[in-house]
């Protein structure tokens, strides 16, 4: 199976035991979004070309998983399962692990970062919105499978759980939202009340923000990691830096944060 870009739109290629190729037309909208072409390929896969040697994208259905992506001579992007040049990217939608920095990996779990998350797990105890929107961080827990000290470690992070807290960048509340990422997950502006407004609200950005985190566990395979560095980088930071943590000295910290409370927060729960 190979994917080819042509002409502002994504095609993927299943090759099959006879001289024929079946060629499926793909609107490629956002890059990113690889698990809806991978549900698409592995259903093609399984009902139509039934008997066919076929690798569905993250799924070994030939027994090689592992997907790359890389730009030819003529400045067209593939995307793979077969062995490609040299120089080629793993991408996400592959088994194959993730090998993270020596730097970064050496450092992931040190003592200054064991002792700011227990500072941090110990100011939420007496922190007076932590304990109001508690109700709403179990129900997003709930509603979208993710892991309810994720969800904590993260808005500690990003907020100190402070609804009105906006960053340079303009992520808005509790869980950092960007009105860009809320407006994808149905949060619209209305006449008296911008979207950057509305996320001010915690219950609002505690579910867009938890709904984002989970697409993004979903999209990396569970790599909680990979999701978080994607959380705080955009998952196009992700992609080129091969899927793995992307070098930049703001999301390794951050990455390192949120892990060292989510780990404090699984032993010591509040």
């Amino acid at each position: 199976m190979s994917w080819v870009r042509y002409q502002g739109m994504y095609w993927v290629v299943l090759k099959i035991p006879n001289p024929s190729k079946f060629i499926i037309n793909v609107h490629f909208m956002l890059l990113s979004r690889f698990y809806l072409l991978t549900q698409l390929a592995q259903f093609v896969a399984k009902r139509v070309l039934k008997g066919a040697l076929i690798a569905g994208l993250g799924w070994a259905l030939t027994g090689q998983s592992a997907v790359w992506t890389y730009v030819d001579a003529q400045g067209v992007t593939h995307f793979t399962n077969t062995e490609p040049p040299k120089g080629a990217t793993v991408v996400i939608g592959s088994d194959v692990p993730v090998v993270q920095p020596e730097a970064f990996k050496a450092a992931l779990y040190t003592s200054a970062h064991e002792a700011q998350a227990h500072r941090t797990v110990a100011v939420l105890q007496v922190n007076t919105i932590y304990k109001q929107v508690h109700g709403n961080l179990s129900d997003a827990s709930s509603a979208y499978g993710v892991d309810l000290n994720l969800i904590k470690a993260v808005a500690a992070s990003e907020s100190a759980f402070n609804p009105n807290a906006v960053s340079r960048k303009g992520a808005v509340g509790l869980m950092q939202v960007m009105p860009a990422t809320a407006r994808q997950y149905g949060v619209m502006a209305e006449p008296g009340s911008t979207v950057a407004r509305k996320l001010t609200n915690p219950e609002l950005n505690i579910h867009t923000g938890t709904k984002y985190l989970s697409y993004l566990l979903r999209l990396y395979g569970g790599q909680v990691d990979l999701a978080l560095a994607a959380y705080n980088a955009g998952e196009g930071a992700v992609l080129k830096a091969g899927n793995q943590i992307p070098d930049y000295k703001e999301t390794q910290d951050y990455v390192r944060k949120v892990l060292a409370v989510y780990k404090v927060l699984q032993t010591r729960p509040v």
